[in-house]
């Protein structure tokens, strides 16, 4: 993958020469509207120049989502006499909308700012406010901020800032200012595949796994197939309405699966499957998928068709995010709502040979369930970004959507082994805070967590544990889970999730100290 420049705006809290903040406002006026923590894998190398380009947008705030929460259960709770009334999209983009007024105010403030009325413009979801022909210079001006190039331990150089500055009255109506203080998204799975393709020395796909006297099948504490996940989880509903039920998987990296790879695997375990393929979907000139998913979801909704749908584009290298497919499967998201942000979703048109030229914009039928082997940590985005996304996972569920994700591979680290949190909530590897994965701490998604059968044991209900396995010596992977330190706990989670911490207290109060201290978050893995 070629190396991408992702940019992130900031400012620093002194007075800084040369680039001063919103000229028709005093600095006590002014407020930090967001500010990134440092991480331990970023090296500065030098100073942005001044005439950089710079795309700059602003996300207005959004009407109502305090009322997400209720109107998610009134769809969603059989007691409800709205119950399974789900939303259209076009019913979710004007109940959210941002408020006129809202565009209006930070108009008038880039104006005051020095910014040309002809540069400034709504975009057609208005739902953000740009500036066309913006310098790293103009904005480090009108945000008093300053622009600098940090290197990631991948090699990848980006544009890192610390902070930055808007007046009080413009902060209550803004989300966030992109280019902003994120850093890129780089999904920081360990790919779940290794876990349970084959035993490591022999390298091949066993045939079908012998049953016990109970027909269960045994062999399962070594490799996982699809028999052993019916058996274990008593699987024997066969999908009927297949025209009407959909089922899809997302896939955000640029790796191809072989038919006669699945060929093999369903020769094996589901041999009417043989010579079939998901329905491919390409979503921003995505290309392929690992074969693991699909062949374990093929297998197990038979007849139920599985459809793929593959971001990013391998030709080009371009980088994937979590937007990418929500703009594909909700127009609301991309016409109406805005959630994009440039800082690491990827900026289009592509000028580079083979590049995309537009985003997919609810070009694809919304499946009914989704899942996401995907994930990355909380700690990765600012807050004003992770709500902004979360309540579109909730949008999803009020047009009827169940939304999956890991809960990571790594345990309470997050995504990246080895790193907690600390006191000051930043990541380093003597750290000893739970560091909560994403976006499985937003309350409107299922997070899937890994369990694995216990040693010896034949695959039948209550024979799995926790998935706690030695990858190599010293190096172990295991399901995430835990408390968000961004989200509350949701009204459907509450009863459950204070008599989990009553319990703790009394059985082991010293883990109590190492996850948020009011325990008053949104609690995952649910799965």
């Amino acid at each position: 993958m070629r190396s991408q420049f992702l940019i992130l705006l900031g400012a620093f809290l002194a007075p800084l020469g040369g680039a001063n903040p919103v000229e028709h406002t005093t600095r006590s006026q002014l407020v930090v509207h967001e500010k990134r923590y440092s991480h331990p894998n970023w090296l500065l190398t030098r100073r942005l120049e001044p005439d950089t380009p710079l795309p700059l947008r602003i996300a207005l705030k959004q009407r109502n989502l305090d009322r997400l929460s209720d109107l998610l259960l009134e769809v969603s709770d059989p007691q409800s006499p709205s119950y399974g009334k789900h939303w259209s999209a076009e019913k979710v983009a004007r109940t959210f909308a941002p408020p006129e007024s809202s565009a209006n105010a930070v108009r008038g403030w880039l104006q005051a700012s020095g910014v040309e009325p002809a540069r400034i413009r709504r975009s057609p979801n208005q739902a953000w406010v740009e500036v066309k022909g913006a310098t790293a210079g103009e904005v480090e001006r009108i945000l008093g901020t300053r622009y600098h190039v940090y290197k990631r331990d991948n090699g990848g150089e980006h544009i890192v800032s610390d902070s930055y500055y808007l007046p009080r009255s413009i902060s209550d109506v803004v989300d966030f200012i992109t280019p902003t203080i994120q850093p890129d998204l780089r999904l920081d799975e360990v790919p779940s595949y290794k876990r349970r393709q084959a035993d490591p020395a022999s390298g091949v796909i066993h045939a079908k796994r012998a049953a016990n006297a109970t027909g269960a099948p045994t062999g399962c504490d070594t490799l996982v197939t699809p028999d052993c996940l019916r058996s274990l989880y008593n699987i024997t509903y066969v999908p009927k309405a297949t025209d009407r039920n959909t089922f899809g998987v997302v896939n955000y990296y640029a790796n191809t699966y072989l038919q006669s790879d699945l060929d093999t695997f369903f020769r094996n375990y589901s041999p009417a499957l043989v010579g079939k393929s998901p329905e491919f979907i390409s979503i921003d000139g995505g290309v392929g998928e690992a074969g693991w998913v699909i062949q374990y979801a093929m297998s197990l909704v038979q007849p139920q068709p599985v459809k793929l749908l593959q971001l990013g584009n391998a030709q080009t290298g371009e980088f994937r995010s979590f937007n990418e497919w929500l703009d594909a499967v909700d127009g609301s998201y991309c016409t109406y709502e805005g959630g994009d942000d440039l800082t690491y979703d990827p900026p289009l048109p592509n000028v580079l040979p083979g590049g995309l030229q537009q985003h997919d914009c609810g070009t694809v039928k919304a499946p009914y369930v989704v899942s996401n082997s995907q994930a990355t940590h909380e700690y990765a985005f600012s807050q004003f970004y992770l709500e902004r996304q979360c309540a579109e996972f909730g949008k999803l569920g009020l047009m009827g959507m169940t939304v999956m994700y890991s809960a990571g591979n790594v345990g309470t680290a997050g995504t990246q082994s080895g790193y907690c949190l600390d006191e000051n909530g930043s990541m380093n590897v003597n750290a000893t805070l739970f560091n909560p994965s994403w976006p499985a701490s937003c309350p409107w998604v299922t997070a899937v967590g890994g369990t694995q059968v216990k040693k010896g044991a034949a695959a039948v209900p209550g024979a799995e544990e926790v998935w706690n396995q030695e990858i190599i010596p010293g190096f172990f992977q295991s399901g995430g889970g835990g408390f968000s330190n961004r989200f509350s706990t949701p009204a459907y989670q509450k009863t459950a999730v204070q008599s989990y911490l009553q319990n703790l207290q009394k059985s082991d109060p010293a883990h109590l100290k190492l996850f948020n201290k009011q325990g008053v978050r949104r609690h995952f893995h649910r799965v």
